[in-house]
């Protein structure tokens, strides 16, 4: 991976674990999630940051949802 210039090890780490997550990612997830607790990174914050990705990946499908109800609705 590139060297990110104003990202340190720790946020770079969190943000693939939200990622992996939102992007459904198992491979990445368990990637990102060793990564981060060797760089310090602790249960809490990753606990945290997994709620992220659940909500990041939730959102286009709460919004289909409502989506296809109303398109069922209209008459």
């Amino acid at each position: 991976m590139k060297k990110l210039t104003y990202l340190d090890e720790k946020t770079v780490e969190l943000a693939g674990v939200a990622a992996s997550v939102a992007g459904g990612c198992r491979p990445c997830l368990d990637y990102h999630f060793k990564k981060a607790l060797e760089v310090g990174c602790t249960h809490e914050q990753l606990g945290e940051v997994i709620e992220l990705g659940k909500m990041i990946k939730e959102r286009p499908i709460k919004d289909i949802y409502e989506q296809a109800e109303k398109l069922i609705k209209k008459k």
